[in-house]
């Protein structure tokens, strides 16, 4: 499959080179804990034996073969030394036909290439090791102005609006993960909240809070406004995909302001067509 790509900021047509897609999995390789015992058929496998109960996944390979024309050998390897100091590094990969995800990735190994007729041509097949799951390339706030939208994209124009709350003493929130796959979002509550206390299912997370806070899923933490940490009690999950109704209770009746804000992931492309945004207000 022909198909160009930008990396790092920067796109094939600037090198003049042409891209083929060799390999891209369209799902990683499940991080697999199992246990064989003898004289038994088969194996356990733990592998959705956690806290978050799900199975988690392996880093993917992107193979991509890329040609190199020119009119001499000499300008084929300044071509090739601009590719190499190109492809260094670590950064973002974003292909041509899913504009709207982008992956985290770098060169997983050495790069080398054999010349071709005469030393006009060469043909390089770089490997790019990239995140399990690709990020939508905007996050709550929305896409901007530029962005290669499809013109009957069920996005909110006031997309951010629908994460922020109003909050009183106890509500009931409908938080949307837009992405496919579990978001760990950072919550801010701009208030005094008093003992505040956060549920999502079966789990629930409890802190006090005497300034504004913020509760940063990811890093698992809690930090006031002074950026000191906070003692929790209970545990911090995951947002499911779709809609996630947050209980959320302050033992205080001061009106509160709590953002959620995150990047929604996906396991290979961004459809929006089914989402049920709701409301955004508590």
């Amino acid at each position: 499959m022909r198909n160009g790509f930008k990396f790092n900021g920067r796109h094939t047509s600037e090198f003049g080179v042409t891209a083929r897609t060799k390999s891209r999995p369209v799902i990683p390789a499940v991080k697999r804990h199992t246990l064989d015992l003898p004289y038994r058929d088969g194996e356990y496998d733990f592998s959705a034996s956690n806290p978050d109960n799900r199975e988690h996944f392996m880093n993917r390979f992107f193979t991509i073969s890329l040609t190199v024309t020119a009119d001499n050998l000499t300008e084929l390897q300044g071509r090739i030394g601009k590719l190499s100091l190109w492809l260094s590094g670590s950064g973002e990969l974003i292909f041509d036909d899913i504009p709207l995800i982008v992956w985290r990735g770098r060169i997983s190994d050495e790069v080398i290439y054999m010349p071709e007729r005469g030393g006009r041509q060469a043909q390089i097949d770089v490997s790019f090791r990239v995140d399990p799951f690709g990020k939508n390339i905007f996050g709550i706030e929305g896409p901007a102005l530029d962005t290669a939208m499809p013109l009957d994209s069920n996005i909110p124009l006031t997309l951010e609006e629908k994460y922020i709350y109003t909050v009183t003493g106890a509500a009931e929130l409908s938080v949307v993960n837009f992405g496919d796959r579990p978001a760990r979002p950072i919550v801010t509550i701009e208030g005094i909240a008093g003992r505040f206390t956060m549920s999502l299912g079966e789990k629930s997370l409890s802190f006090d809070s005497s300034q504004s806070t913020t509760v940063d899923f990811d890093k698992q933490m809690v930090t006031n406004a002074s950026g000191a940490a906070i003692k929790v009690t209970g545990e911090f999950f995951e947002f499911g995909d779709g809609a996630n109704i947050l209980n959320i209770t302050s033992s205080n009746s001061n009106t509160l302001i709590v953002t959620v804000s995150y990047t929604p992931e996906y396991m290979y492309g961004a459809d929006y067509s089914e989402i049920e945004w709701g409301e955004a207000s508590a």
